[in-house]
């Protein structure tokens, strides 16, 4: 009667077929993970922009939605701030952290800061938005329905599977999530 058991050489085999398995599922579980990013930063995105609509109905100072692209000298990130100013609103994304908000009457009411190394950035598509009264910033204002922005589009990618989400916003205040290539299920395709 002998026992059974694994030889050396076996168990050799299984680590290497295990370690070749792991090593074709690893690339497309990272693609996946940071698709699943993408929508959770689109979805901060628009509920920042929502959210600022509820806030103007509660202010009687206008809700401003900052958006300016970030300089290198200030930090590596992306950013949406949502402020509220009577006069003087400094809570600018292109300022340093230490000075935002810190003249005039401004108040910061919300932010949200992306680490680039994060792997998913977002950004103002540039080509496409018409800014009001000044470039990167979004005003809504209690019982004013239409905003002083049209055709804005904030792009979300993931910087190494290439996922793309937008969210977009128009003058009317609505916001919408889309997929410009419909390749993330659940979001309509881009017109």
């Amino acid at each position: 009667m002998t026992l059974a058991g694994l030889t050396l050489v076996e168990m050799l085999v299984a680590v290497a077929i295990a370690g070749i398995l792991l090593a074709v599922a690893t690339p497309s579980l990272t693609n996946m993970m940071e698709r699943r990013r993408v929508v959770a930063v689109a979805g901060e995105v628009a509920s920042l922009f929502s959210q600022a609509r509820s806030e103007s109905a509660l202010q009687t100072n206008p809700i401003r939605l900052h958006m300016q692209p970030v300089p290198e000298r200030v930090g590596a990130f992306s950013c949406l701030r949502m402020s509220t100013a009577e006069v003087g609103d400094t809570c600018r994304c292109d300022r340093a952290i230490s000075k935002v908000c810190s003249i005039g009457s401004s108040a910061l009411v919300r932010e949200y800061l992306l680490p680039h190394s994060s792997s998913v950035r977002f950004s103002v598509d540039e080509s496409v938005a018409q800014w009001g009264w000044v470039n990167y910033i979004v005003t809504i204002e209690r019982g004013v329905y239409k905003t002083d922005v049209s055709n804005l589009r904030i792009v979300v990618k993931g910087v190494k599977s290439n996922a793309v989400l937008h969210v977009e916003y128009n003058h009317a205040g609505r916001v919408r999530t889309c997929s410009p290539d419909g390749s993330i299920g659940g979001f309509p395709a881009c017109n």
